[in-house]
């Protein structure tokens, strides 16, 4: 259950700063009276100035003044990039005490805070609190309010209002520098969009400027299924949208995505063992392969040749040379974690290679390799943030004791941590631990059992009692099963603590439907790829048809292998351009480092059915969204 803790300030805390400003109008005092005693002495450096701090006179009353003081602290805290500790000192203004002329001043040290936390939520609390009264912003000001906002929202998922705030701030840009910049940061938001979620934003906004914005980014979105669309696709545009602002501020990377369009690469080869204990793996990611291959032919779009070739007792250099000898361009695999660090630590190799696993190097610098797998790891980063950009900042964390729980805890723990978040209490359960008994000791039901049993004695006989859990933590994060995971909610709830969120890695669903049984898990959000999150991707249907038996066990393999035949044939974009990102099988697809990394989609069961997660579900704030949406 979500604790509280409130958060008492005293200004003696803050004498520090408070004497820095006095030091500081001090100085700006002495300068003064040097120039109007005529000092002849040339001034070369001015003091230092902090940005957003006010230069103002002690107001006539002392709870006005204490209110300054504690703004003018906020914003110095912020100036050294602790924004928890100014946004604790802001969050106990008192609006009303605090002069109209400093709400401004207020909201952009709130905003600029709550930004840096990636706390959407918090930033459209505090930008709707501060701007209460604020009326006749000049323009500077409203541009960046809309960017506040726009920032905020896209933290929230909330992409359509994401971008009308962009928009709207390119539109009251003072210059075209500022306009340029703006439209750039547009382009930008835009890329972090699903193509799916630009579809639906591009039917709402067909008559707009931001519908032609949002019209070029899906055709650049071509060159990523059908480069071969591309070019004429752009021209078609140019035609729709002759005086839209992009003509003017057209992305840089539109002329060299004309040139990358053009060159397509016509040979894979796939690195797969035929036998050994990868051989089912490999046999799942083959049949992906073909069964993409085979998609784009039906709908008669140009197609690479794939060729295959056995890494059993193989070795990785005859390979390449069977490879390039058979003409392939780009080399899909090896599988074998082994192999794969094998080829990492090599300066270069023969051709360009995606690998379908990681090494164990994190800092390789193979420019010719990318590596591209199913991490679990990847997943708890991911729900981490998650979990952070929904407001909660501290954590109960559950996971299998075996290794690959271990791996994922640590992996949710250190990216927990960097944000700034707090783990309450860690348990793996399995073992000699049983799940039950790892609940109860993560919500330390037991110390609410040992105060029952002192106050049994105390008192010399047994009042009633019911056990209660902890209340410091605001959410669970839980890698477990499927057949685990239907426990966790029925069992927080006789424990008490069913207002528990819960937040999940994909393992705690199969991909197949099943309402009756997962009813359990009501209420669990988690993350997972968009093949069994959306119900209308052919590709996924097709596969499912044709190998029942093992959509089950390999569902997620064969998403990959349908993503590996995509990203091969992308190798040179993601050469060229580093920050593209791809819509794909397994998530949305980018690299840091030639890693390939994936954006997962969220859900939610309910009523034993998988949903999407509502951009809101962890913040009750309808209301709040309405309001600030109006523009």
């Amino acid at each position: 259950m979500k604790g509280s803790t409130r958060v008492v300030l005293k200004l003696s805390a803050y004498q520090p700063y408070l004497r820095q400003l006095k030091l500081y109008r001090l100085g700006l005092l002495c300068l003064l009276l040097l120039l109007l005693a005529g000092c002849s002495g040339k001034v070369t450096e001015a003091p230092p100035k902090p940005e957003t701090v006010s230069e103002r006179a002690a107001h006539p009353n002392p709870e006005v003044e204490s209110q300054l003081v504690k703004l003018d602290a906020a914003s110095i805290l912020t100036q050294q990039q602790r924004y928890q500790e100014s946004l604790s000192l802001l969050q106990s203004l008192q609006l009303s005490l605090l002069p109209k002329k400093y709400h401004w001043q207020a909201l952009e040290v709130a905003a600029t805070n709550s930004l840096a936390l990636e706390n959407g939520w918090q930033a459209l609390r505090l930008i709707q609190h501060f701007s209460q009264e604020l009326t006749n912003l000049n323009r500077q000001q409203q541009y960046l309010l809309f960017g506040y906002r726009a920032d905020a929202f896209l933290l929230t998922g909330f992409y359509s209002n994401a971008l009308k705030n962009r928009h709207n701030q390119a539109a009251t840009a003072l210059n075209k520098q500022q306009q340029e910049v703006t439209y750039k940061t547009l382009w930008e938001t835009m890329q972090q969009i699903s193509t799916e979620s630009l579809v639906t934003l591009q039917k709402q906004e067909k008559q707009t400027l931001l519908g032609g914005w949002i019209d070029l980014a899906l055709v650049k979105r071509t060159v990523i299924d059908h480069p071969e669309l591309f070019v004429t696709r752009l021209n078609q545009w140019h035609t729709t949208w002759p005086r839209h602002p992009a003509q003017t501020f057209m992305p840089k990377e539109m002329q060299l995505l004309v040139k990358l369009s053009k060159e397509q690469v016509q040979h894979l080869g796939v690195f797969l063992p035929e036998t050994g204990p990868l051989a089912d793996a490999a046999e799942v990611l083959r049949d992906a392969l073909i069964a993409r291959q085979l998609a784009s032919l039906k709908n008669g779009y140009p197609t690479p040749r794939l060729t295959f070739f056995n890494t059993q007792g193989n070795s990785i250099d005859k390979l390449y040379s069977q490879a390039i000898e058979a003409g392939v361009e780009v080399v899909i695999g090896p599988l074998a974690k082994a192999n794969v660090s094998l080829i990492e630590n090599r300066s270069s190799l023969p051709l360009p290679t995606l690998a379908l696993n990681y090494g164990n190097n994190l800092n390789f610098r193979n420019k010719s390799l990318y590596q591209f797998g199913l991490s679990a790891e990847n997943e708890a980063e991911q729900v981490a943030l998650k979990a952070w950009q929904s407001g909660f900042r501290r954590a109960l964390v559950l996971t299998p004791e075996n290794s690959w729980g271990t791996r994922v805890k640590d992996s949710f723990v250190l990216a927990w941590e960097k944000l700034g978040g707090e783990v309450t209490h860690s348990r793996q359960y399995g073992g000699s631990l049983t799940l039950d008994k790892s609940l109860r000791e993560l919500l330390e039901v037991q110390l609410s059992q040992q105060r029952h049993q002192r106050l049994t004695r105390l008192l010399g006989q047994r009042p009633h009692f019911a056990p209660r859990p902890r209340e410091d933590s605001d959410f669970l994060f839980l890698h477990a099963t499927t057949a685990t995971a239907r426990q966790i909610k029925p069992a927080l709830s006789f424990l008490m603590a069913a207002n528990l969120p819960v937040l999940a890695t994909s393992s705690v669903y199969t991909g197949n439907s099943n309402p009756s049984q997962d009813k359990d898990m009501n209420g669990i959000a988690f993350c997972d790829i968009p093949w069994y999150l959306q119900a209308d991707n052919l590709l996924e249907k097709t596969i499912r048809a044709t190998w029942p038996e093992n959509i089950s066990r390999y569902g997620r393999l064969y998403a990959m292998g349908a993503d590996a035949y995509l990203l091969a044939q992308r190798m040179p974009l993601l050469n060229a351009l580093p920050e593209s990102q791809i819509d794909g099988a397994t998530g949305r697809l980018s690299h840091t480092d030639r890693r390939i990394l994936r954006k997962l989609q969220w859900a939610q069961f309910n009523n034993g059915r998988v949903e999407p997660l509502a951009a809101n579900a962890f913040e009750k704030q309808e209301q709040l969204v309405d309001q600030l949406t109006r523009d």
